[in-house]
């Protein structure tokens, strides 16, 4: 009798462990989902109502709105790291530019509300402004494997600098929000401006739809 009642205690809570983790799983999936909607900061009441859990079960799964935010940018980071595909270090610049900038248009156009939320929140969180110095790292990174045979010879940083630049974020919000680009003609630029820091022929503009 006392292994069946052992027993039915696991089962019991196993069962409230897999529904924790469901509706942890629905909250983070729910804001990402206003994110991309265009909700700048989605509250609480918004995400309740689309995850369908609870305000108060949302805040004994999470302590407060900013441990909510830090999980949703974790899960960003796990998606856009699956979105990093490995680019040619190797073969002529032209095609290496061209690759680069197909991968950023696809993951910046991807990061952009998480990242939009992320900047507005960094200065007051520690968390937060270490994820996006930690990100900035890796696609710095990106950039001088794709092109270490051009970087080798200069042996500075500043082509570095510039081609980081180039392929940032931030740059990708400027020429999609400020210049008002479609994608398309934003991944064009930034392909032009690559191609323009190593000196390699613009590549041919995109098809037309």
């Amino acid at each position: 009798m006392e292994g069946g009642a052992d027993a039915g205690a696991m089962a019991v809570a196993d069962g409230r462990t897999r529904r924790r983790l469901r509706n942890r799983e629905a909250v983070v999936d729910a804001i990402l989902d206003l994110l991309g909607e265009g909700h700048a900061q989605p509250t609480s009441a918004q995400v309740s109502e689309r995850s369908g859990v609870s305000l108060r079960s949302i805040f004994r799964l999470f302590d407060d709105m900013e441990s909510l935010h830090r999980a949703a940018i974790a899960r960003q980071a796990e998606r856009v790291a699956a979105l990093m595909t490995p680019m040619p270090s190797t073969g002529p610049v032209a095609d290496r530019v061209a690759a680069l900038a197909d991968s950023r248009a696809v993951v910046l156009e991807a990061i952009t509300p998480v990242r939009r939320l992320a900047v507005r929140l960094a200065p007051t969180s520690p968390p937060l402004a270490a994820e996006l110095t930690r990100a900035a790292g890796a696609f710095r990174a990106q950039v001088a494997d794709v092109f270490a045979a051009e970087l080798a010879p200069g042996g500075g940083t500043g082509l570095l600098d510039a081609l980081d630049v180039a392929t940032s974020w931030e740059a990708w919000e400027r020429l999609r929000v400020t210049q008002g680009l479609a994608v398309d003609e934003a991944r064009a630029v930034v392909a032009r401006l690559v191609g323009a820091l190593l000196g390699a022929a613009p590549p041919p503009p995109p098809p037309a739809d």
